[in-house]
């Protein structure tokens, strides 16, 4: 009996052998399609800028220019405009009628306007945008500390 087995399996066995060499011989057969891989790579701008802190002056004194630092962050080949947005003064920090007017200035030293902003075309790179204050107004003003606030903003 154990012997009728044995011959049973390795005959099944060989079936299976002989239709899998069957199969590789017979011809194939395929088919293809075409696809896309995509990305959209979107447009994008951030500015960074600090503080502008002037070297500390007595009351009449002139005040020296003093530089800015302002970094624009724009998509490759993006092209941008920076404008200022301000009022043009700073004002004491206790005494809202005690002022000092100032001037925003591009690498000229001509002053940034609605019809003078800083043109660019984004890197991929920060990029620093060239500004710079004046005091334009009198220093003939009460001691204290004096604070203007400024809104840069990049269109792209």
């Amino acid at each position: 009996m154990k012997k009728i087995i044995t011959t049973a399996v390795l005959a099944t066995s060989g079936l299976i052998f002989a239709g899998q060499a069957s199969a590789t011989d017979a011809p194939s057969k395929s088919a293809t399609g075409n696809f896309n891989v995509k990305i959209n790579v979107l447009s994008t701008c951030a500015i960074t800028a600090d503080d502008i802190v002037f070297t500390d002056i007595t009351s009449n004194a002139t005040a020296d220019d003093k530089d800015g630092t302002l970094l624009v962050t724009c998509t490759n080949k993006t092209p941008y405009k920076v404008s200022f947005a301000s009022n043009g003064v700073m004002t004491h920090g206790t005494d809202s009628t005690a002022t000092i007017a100032y001037s925003l200035l591009d690498s000229s030293k001509a002053a940034y306007s609605e019809s003078n902003k800083f043109s660019g075309e984004g890197t991929g790179l920060a990029q620093s945008i060239p500004l710079t204050a004046r005091v334009t107004g009198s220093t003939n003003v009460r001691a204290g500390l004096y604070t203007g606030a400024v809104t840069a903003t990049v269109t792209y």
